[in-house]
């Protein structure tokens, strides 16, 4: 990760200079030359450069480039951070650059989105070129308080290292990421101070996770649950919140076999799970004062000689038993006897599940995450989060009509709607696992968990540790 500098002195000789404009205010240009001063002006006269947000204009001419970086006409932090992920771009090629930032906070948000611009997972590129790396190293930020602004920034460096840890874990390769080698990533993480339990193929069946089995019957590779837990405030023994990631590290759709394009990302069904992780990774960082508590189910859903057949009936950590009307719908599963599991381990009261299940991307493509709760202070602190971050949901009904499309002859219930293909559905699935007077929320990435070039997006990392800000 680059080295991020906050300084009140005046950039030195040859290093990029970045200046910000906006369409209303006047550039605060005193570090710049007579000559760069010129330079600037006759630039954004010739390209009609009216700092309009987003838009960015190199100058070139002095003894170092100038890139001027268009704020448009509103400020927030959210708009600082995309102008500073774009600007990594622009600053590709060159070792060391100087951000002329308006004010403190500007420069706060500007180096944040310039280390999440930062990312690449290049560790499989054995033909790129020593060229076409980044070549930026570090970045010099201008403030007025240097003392403040680095204390300030040490909570988004956390918070970067932790979204960069979701992405990495997503973009592995199922061949090493199996759920073995990704609970032990996860029991590394102690060393920040997160205590880790990793249940193992015996525990499970032990503890009665029937399915969390069921799932993983039809891979070589035996599932795990994870239980992460950080303790900020150690006299207080209840968990301010509680989250549950869905981790099925590849899914090939069980005998419910999904074709080659419905596999090409399903590397990634381990999202939720991904996120859920770094956020803890992220509050061990930034050393929270609260109790947070994390599980994580992981599997592999392959179509083996043992996998769970249609027509099988399954029994859950809390009791309920399930049919298994399609194989493809294995996420949901996961996810229900982890939330059985932590509601009757430990003492939780509020629980964000996040999950890849599918079903509501046809709906809000990748333009939103959907948002399911029983409890609507939550669920506003929630869609709160995601508006500050970037990260946005869209609340979806919990409508209890919708209960009987998950009507079974034979069990309790089946693992995914009879009636047609109802997005709601795997949420109100989820619902009943969940106990009398925990508030609950239910958090679908599947539409925005990668980007349009393949590589995953982090989603829900921003959004859970805003969320710990407001409890």
């Amino acid at each position: 990760m680059l080295e991020v500098i906050f300084t009140k002195d005046a950039p030195q000789a040859g290093i990029v200079k970045v200046l910000p404009l906006s369409a209303e205010k006047k550039a605060k240009v005193d570090f710049l030359t007579e000559e760069e001063t010129a330079l600037v002006k006759k630039a954004v006269k010739q390209a009609k450069f009216d700092g309009d947000r987003g838009s960015v204009l190199d100058v070139f001419g002095g003894r170092a480039k100038i890139v001027l970086a268009g704020t448009g006409q509103t400020e927030n932090d959210l708009l600082f951070q995309r102008i500073g992920f774009k600007l990594f771009n622009c600053l590709y090629y060159d070792e060391k650059a100087y951000i002329a930032a308006e004010n403190d906070r500007m420069g706060l948000q500007l180096a944040f989105g310039i280390l999440l611009g930062s990312y690449r997972f290049d560790k499989y590129k054995t033909e790129k070129k020593a060229e076409d790396f980044p070549r930026l190293e570090k970045v010099v930020v201008r403030v007025r308080d240097e003392a403040s602004a680095k204390e300030n920034f040490k909570s988004y460096l956390a918070l970067a290292t932790a979204v960069r840890y979701a992405k990495d874990l997503c973009n592995e390769p199922a061949s090493y990421l199996t759920p073995d080698v990704f609970a032990a990533d996860i029991k590394r993480l102690e060393y920040l101070g997160l205590d880790v339990k990793v249940l193992d193929a015996d525990a499970l069946k032990v503890e009665g996770f029937g399915l969390v089995e069921a799932v993983g019957k039809g891979a070589a590779e035996s599932p795990r649950v994870v239980v992460v837990s950080w303790r900020g405030n150690r006299q207080k023994k209840a968990y301010d919140m509680g989250f549950v990631g869905k981790g099925v590290c590849f899914d090939a759709g069980g005998l419910s076999l999904k074709n080659n394009s419905g596999m090409r990302e399903m590397k990634m069904d381990m999202s939720g799970a991904a996120a859920v992780v770094a956020v803890m990774k992220a509050a061990a960082l930034q050393r929270v004062r609260k109790n947070l508590i994390a599980v994580v189910g992981l599997a592999e859903n392959m179509p083996g000689a043992a996998a769970m057949k249609i027509g099988d009936v399954y029994a859950s950590f809390g009791g309920k038993t399930v049919e298994i009307t399609n194989a493809d719908a294995e996420g949901r599963l996961i996810v229900a006897d982890c939330l059985s599991f932590l509601q009757k381990s430990y003492p939780v009261k509020k629980i964000v599940d996040m999950a890849t299940l599918g079903a509501f991307s046809c709906v809000l493509s990748n333009a939103y995450a959907a948002l399911v709760a029983n409890d609507d202070k939550l669920a506003k602190q929630l869609l709160a989060a995601g508006e500050r971050c970037g990260e946005n949901l869209w609340r979806m009904p919990l409508d209890r009509r919708y209960e009987k499309m998950l009507a079974s002859p034979v069990a309790d219930m089946c693992n995914i709607e009879t009636e047609g293909r109802v997005s709601i559905v795997s949420a109100v699935f989820l619902s009943r696992f969940i106990e009398k007077g925990v508030k609950w929320a239910h958090i679908d990435i599947s539409g925005v968990s990668h980007s349009k070039t393949g590589l995953a997006s982090g989603f829900g990392v921003r959004l859970l540790n805003e969320l710990i800000k407001e409890i």
